[in-house]
């Protein structure tokens, strides 16, 4: 751009030059109306305001050009800047993208050795509740054995509604209580009660087997070892004495029925 200053420059004094040649030419052809002198002056005059003005705009041109060389200059800086941050800026997000990677496959690492651990534990239980399990069913079997074998002590060999399960049999007894007997009157020589055995859990008439317990006297009676409209759940019983026997006197002496019956329950 000074180049082309230069140049304008020069041009301009060359036409300025050659108008002054043209002038002179004119003056020695017609006769000047001021002095060569004095033109010279103003001629030195208009060049020295040229060359002032010339200077002024290079000065002008040079600040304007430094400027932009330092604009220039700081834009690139910044740039650099900016790339150097952006650079370290990545790196550090690269560098916290490995950490939590890392971090992600410890903890998954972590994970599998706990699943694994659990799965272990899980399986020692399992071993040792199989085991148990096993002891639990040895030791049912056990007592199913057992109560089979106790339950096949009782051998019922006839019965009114005929033979069932060995397992099934059962024995059961009782008494009617020495103080609690229900004797009930039946005739002036004689009484009767009702023995309850529903707790028994006959599900058929059992074979019952009975006596008359009591306090004094009741080897005079008869009746204790006949047994009246037997079911699965009670039967009857009536005691004869010849000389006559009242409920009353029944409860003084303490009678009361003691019984054992053998049944079925299933």
């Amino acid at each position: 751009m000074f180049g082309r200053i230069l140049i304008l420059f020069t041009l301009g004094l060359t036409s300025t030059f050659c108008s002054d040649e043209d002038v002179t030419l004119g003056a020695r052809r017609n006769p000047p109306h001021h002095s060569s002198e004095e033109e010279l002056k103003d001629l030195v005059v208009v060049s020295m305001q040229s060359v002032v003005s010339l200077n002024q705009l290079v000065t002008e041109l040079t600040s304007r050009l430094v400027k932009v060389t330092l604009t220039v200059e700081d834009t690139a800086q910044q740039v650099k800047q900016l790339r150097a941050s952006l650079t370290e800026e990545t790196t550090n997000r690269n560098n916290q993208i490995k950490d939590v990677a890392g971090q992600f496959d410890e903890l998954k690492i972590d994970s599998n050795v706990t699943i694994a651990a659990l799965s272990d534990k899980l399986q020692v239980i399992e071993e040792q509740l199989g085991t148990e399990i096993v002891a639990v069913e040895e030791e049912l079997t056990t007592l199913r054995d057992e109560v089979t074998r106790k339950n096949s002590a009782v051998s019922i060999v006839s019965a009114e509604a005929g033979l069932r399960e060995a397992s099934c049999s059962k024995v059961c007894a009782g008494s009617t209580g020495r103080s609690t007997s229900a004797w009930k009157y039946y005739s002036t020589s004689g009484i009767t009660i009702t023995v309850d055995m529903s707790a028994c859990d006959f599900v058929a008439v059992p074979t019952v087997t009975t006596a008359l317990e009591g306090r004094t006297s009741h080897w005079t009676t008869t009746g204790s070892s006949e047994v009246y409209s037997a079911t699965a759940t009670s039967f009857s019983i009536y005691i004869h004495k010849a000389s006559g026997l009242r409920t009353s006197t029944a409860l003084s002496w303490n009678l009361n029925i003691e019984w054992v019956a053998v049944g079925y329950i299933c």
